[in-house]
């Protein structure tokens, strides 16, 4: 093993939960991330620092100046680029051996499945719900689990859906049952204007950087096998007062797998 390897990560290789095995396993994992705005940044940097291996990078969108205060990956002097091209620079700032896969094109039903193919577990860090339905829909025909993420204001929320359920003792597949999807729990995409988001609410800028850390530090949990996952759980947070709940999630009546 080179030395700039055990020395980068050598307070991670120090926990239990990960040494040398877990370390090799994030660096073959592929994660792909759907939005490189608030939530996405700071997911990015957590995930990238923590040694993932294969990150893949999808947003259409360019840097514009009213970002700035909860994108933490951008400068002004970005403005106009794209995205995924400004986050896959920083990241090969902080690592050249993390391998990049830039994608400049929107997330949707007509892509959603080639895209979930190439990744071992997604992030969903958008804020519409037509992509975030795709991406369910696409990682329960895959087979692969996503990292749900939502932020309004002063709250957000988190949850993984679409995961393989572990035993607790061995950390095995159970019956290769795996947990709630997003359908299961919401069967039908709310209706335009139904719901605002954080564009149309505001959002407090470091919400975002909590939120998406805590979408990490989810897929870091799910590649290293670490039990407790928020899987059939949503997880909420009062940035206002501090205030973090669990609610165990359940499957609607008319829910659609």
């Amino acid at each position: 093993m080179e030395l700039d390897f055990l020395d980068r990560y050598q307070r991670q290789l120090s926990l239990r939960e990960v040494g040398l095995p877990g370390q090799r396993a994030l660096r073959a994992a592929r994660v792909m991330i759907v939005g490189l705005g608030g939530l996405g940044c700071p997911a990015l940097q957590y995930l990238a620092a923590a040694g993932v291996g294969n990150l893949l990078l999808v947003d259409d969108d360019v840097v514009s100046l009213s970002n700035l205060h909860r994108q933490t990956l951008y400068g002004q002097n970005q403005i106009g680029q794209k995205k995924a091209h400004a986050a896959a620079e920083w990241v090969a700032g902080l690592n050249p051996e993390i391998q990049i896969t830039v994608i400049t094109e929107r997330f949707t039903d007509l892509n959603a499945i080639a895209l979930a193919e190439q990744a071992d577990i997604l992030l969903d860090c958008t804020d519409n719900f037509p992509t975030r339905y795709a991406m369910n829909d696409a990682c329960a025909a895959v087979g692969i689990p996503w990292v749900y993420g939502s932020i309004a204001r002063f709250e957000g929320q988190v949850a993984v859906f679409n995961a393989a359920r572990m035993d607790q003792s061995e950390s095995t597949v159970k019956g290769g049952t795996r947990s709630l999807n997003y359908r299961d729990v919401f069967p039908q995409e709310p209706g335009p204007g139904e719901i605002l988001n954080c564009e149309e609410l505001g959002v407090l800028g470091a919400l975002a950087g909590i939120i998406g850390s805590l979408q990490a530090l989810e897929v870091l949990k799910y590649l290293l096998k670490i039990e407790r996952l928020l899987m059939d759980q949503l997880l909420t947070y009062d940035g206002l007062n501090h205030r973090m709940m669990q609610f165990q999630l359940r499957p609607t009546t008319t829910s659609k797998s």
